[in-house]
């Protein structure tokens, strides 16, 4: 289990496109409006896979497929884009969650990768 905590969320990170990009604090400025910035808290390695969960403070979200650079890119630079939808696609970054609703983020937020 690996945690990060929310510091910062863009102002055009959360619309109704049902996808959240997460990138850590060495962010390049440009994405920050469209980014959820996050920090780690724990050292352990994130090292998400099918069947796992990923929480976003209280609720929780069931991992439905990992692209093969996704656990690289969050452990590297913090970064993955995170889909809410049961389909699985092919983007290499991509984490593919359910419920296909979008969480109620807030700066200060943990989220678990487990």
């Amino acid at each position: 289990m690996t945690v990060t905590e929310i510091t910062q969320i863009g102002k055009n990170a959360i619309d109704d496109e049902n996808i959240l990009v997460l990138f850590g604090q060495t962010i390049a400025p440009d994405l920050l409006d469209v980014s959820i910035v996050q920090k780690k808290v724990t050292d352990e390695l994130i090292a998400l896979k099918e069947g796992g969960q990923l929480i976003f403070g209280d609720q929780v979200y069931q991992v439905h497929g990992v692209g093969p650079l996704a656990n690289q890119n969050l452990n590297e630079i913090g970064h993955a884009t995170i889909f809410f939808q049961e389909e699985v696609g092919t983007i290499p970054n991509a984490i593919y969650v359910t419920p296909k609703k979008l969480p109620k983020i807030e700066v200060g937020m943990k989220i678990i990768f487990q």
